[in-house]
């Protein structure tokens, strides 16, 4: 409590807005007023009143006074962030104008017009943001290819897109690595407007750069085309073509963009023997080996510390106390503190900044912090996933990462969920299982009916073991699903104490006949049981898939060691996640990729979290799903691998020199 109350203090005497540093301190000289230290500073006074409210009643002589280190940059409003991988972006300097830096970057200065909207030339400020225009010639160049491309027979050097709901011309030419402004050279009539449904004619980059395009599997008479009728789901696609949402998903990329209606799906044919292509496995790598240091990069926290509830010191030690949030997200912010210092360790140009974000879980204040978020290179937080997905929608081109939440909601190009969704868990383990190539059976309760529909969907090789309706089960029913000459692998899915305790008896009494391994897809409270008996559990390996690493790791150890010298106390899992989730975002952010591709592309794992984003249905989910099990002496350690695994480094928190 000591420990969290001076961290707690911390963030008060130095701010929550921001680092200490984005702050200098004036000293008020006789007879000065805010107008002239506001004019010395160039901050408006505004800025003094809003960080010193006090001077609102007079200045007096020796006076401390909080400046900012400069005053909130003023963006033109660009409809649309164009792409950072190949637009420019000069932030104005001191003396600097229009002509200058059109000089500086051999552009016009009506480019310069009109790749910024809405500039205010008799307005420039100290820190404002231009976007630098690429010059015509090398757009048109790519167009002259792509035509010359296409005039060729049986070539087509063109591709379409249908715009679909929340798609802005920018997330469509960073899907389809072109930039911005082919995109509007091949479509002139769409440079105001993106209307819904049109098709943007966009360039094949393979055809266009000579690359060789992977013949189909099969020829197309092994296929049918299936067009997705209204309030067609997933799940019904999967029940009618015996498909899984993978497979489904590896034949047809576009449904990585969600299911729409009036879509046609290429489906194998009865019969044909087809064999359906397998998602792609993501490079596992170590993040610390591959950095790129010559570009400096922001990133804003957005920590709930709802400083305003905190008037006297009994509210603080209160709100300490009983307020289980708070708790949580300030041992998040100790952690992210840590990752912080390892990124300074590694040398990295990184400017961090922490904004109090004022949440609950109805509200927040990003739409408020909007100016000051819209020049980070990403922003991590808000933690309630309904205010997570209002900074997507606000902070449109601008990575948000949700640190916190396991709920799935509505989802946007640039949200990152950091935490696998139960759904995802749940499918990582019997993914596993499947692998393993061995005798698997479900033990499921009958209150449990999707459950079991899911097993018979996407894993029929799974014998189902029904209980009675009360959930009783014999041991006759199993035995008659087990083999003697291999292992056994037994799923155990109930929310009943009684079902648990009659099954892991009737288990652990058949370990003297079979090999058994007993599996449940989430841990709740019913194993806490007393009346299960942790020795049979033990006995039995029980696995389960998790989130984090549960095992003891020499990263934990090194990770516990650093957060215990710098607050005095051993971090919980919320420290530990604020390392995993802000170091893991700091080194992606310092790769030679850009960040949209090394998110697409690298699987990656800090101290006990470990991050493999997918794009599905709009939106980024991270998939990376670690199997535990339960060993001897009552640890836990991470399961075998399965039997076709890729090696991975682990990345760990970096000690200052």
């Amino acid at each position: 409590m000591k420990s969290r109350l001076a961290l707690f203090l911390a963030i008060l005497f130095f701010s929550a807005a921001a680092y200490a540093q984005d702050y200098k301190k004036h000293k008020v000289g006789k007879g000065e007023t805010v107008t002239d230290i506001a004019k010395k500073y160039k901050v408006t006074p505004f800025d003094i009143y809003r960080l010193n409210p006090d001077s609102k009643n007079g200045l007096k002589e020796n006076m401390v006074l909080l400046i900012p280190a400069s005053a909130p940059v003023q963006t033109a409003p660009v409809k649309e962030k164009p792409t950072e991988l190949v637009n420019t972006v000069h932030e104005l300097q001191d003396g600097e104008t229009l002509y200058s830096v059109s000089k500086k970057y051999n552009v016009s200065v009506e480019q310069l017009q009109t790749a910024n909207p809405g500039l205010a030339i008799d307005d420039l400020q100290i820190g404002q943001k231009l976007v630098i225009p690429i010059k015509g010639s090398p757009v048109k160049e790519q167009v002259k290819k792509a035509e010359k491309a296409d005039a060729k027979k049986d070539v087509d050097a063109y591709i379409y897109h249908k715009v679909a709901a929340g798609e802005t011309k920018y997330s469509i030419a960073r899907d389809y690595d072109i930039t911005l402004q082919l995109l509007e050279e091949l479509n002139p009539d769409v440079k105001d407007v993106l209307p819904l449904g049109y098709e943007l004619k966009l360039v094949n980059r393979k055809v266009v750069n000579n690359k060789p395009v992977s013949a189909a599997p099969v020829t197309d008479n092994a296929y049918m085309l299936y067009e997705v009728p209204a309030k067609e789901t997933m799940f019904n696609i999967t029940k009618k073509t015996g498909l899984t949402e993978e497979q489904l998903i590896a034949l047809n990329p576009e449904l990585k963009e969600g299911l729409k209606e009036g879509m046609q799906l290429r489906i194998p044919k009865a019969g044909t023997g087809v064999a359906t292509p397998a998602p792609a496995k993501k490079t596992k790598a170590d993040l610390t080996l591959s950095l790129k240091k010559d570009e400096k990069k922001n990133i804003a926290l957005l920590i709930p510390f709802n400083l305003s509830r905190v008037e006297q010191d009994t509210v603080r030690a209160q709100l300490l106390r009983n307020d289980k949030f708070l708790n949580m997200t300030l041992d998040f912010y100790a952690g992210a503190l840590i990752a912080i210092d390892s990124a300074e360790a590694l040398g990295l140009p990184l400017k961090v900044t922490i904004y109090d974000s004022k949440e609950t879980s109805k509200s927040s204040d990003v739409a408020s912090l909007k100016s000051r978020l819209m020049g980070a290179n990403a922003v991590i937080g808000p933690f309630f996933t309904g205010n997570a997905e209002t900074a997507a929608s606000i902070l449109t081109g601008i990575p948000v990462i949700s640190p916190l939440s396991k709920e799935q909601g509505k989802k946007y190009p640039n949200l990152f969920q950091s935490v696998p969704s139960s759904d995802i868990a749940k499918k990582a383990l019997f993914d596993y299982l499947k692998a393993q190539n061995a005798n698997v059976i479900a033990v499921i309760d009958p209150k449990k009916v999707s459950s079991k529909e899911y097993i018979k969907t996407n894993y029929p090789s799974v014998k189902i073991v029904a209980p009675g309706a009360e959930g009783t089960i014999n041991e006759a029913a199993i035995k008659a699903n087990l083999i003697k000459n291999g292992k056994n692998f037994v799923i155990l899915e109930t929310e009943r104490s009684a079902m648990v305790i009659n099954t892991v008896r009737i288990l652990a009494d058949a370990q003297a006949e079979y090999q058994i391994q007993l599996a449940v897809p989430e841990i709740n409270d019913v194993f806490d049981n007393n009346e299960v008996s942790l020795a049979r559990l033990t006995a039995l390996k029980m696995m389960y898939p998790s989130v984090t690493n549960d095992s003891d790791t020499e990263g934990e150890r090194m990770f516990i060691k650093m957060f215990r010298e710098k607050n005095g106390f051993a971090p919980n899992q919320f420290a530990t996640r604020g390392f995993d989730v802000t170091f893991d975002v700091i080194l992606r952010l310092f790769q030679q990729k850009p960040f949209a591709e090394v998110m697409d592309t690298t699987a990656s794992e800090q101290v006990e979290n470990k991050f493999s984003y997918r794009k599905e249905n709009g939106g980024y989910s991270n998939t990376a799903v670690y199997i535990m099990q339960y060993g001897d002496e009552y640890t836990v350690t991470e399961a075998p691998a399965a039997p076709v695994t890729v090696a991975t480094q682990q990345s760990k928190p970096t000690e200052k020199p």
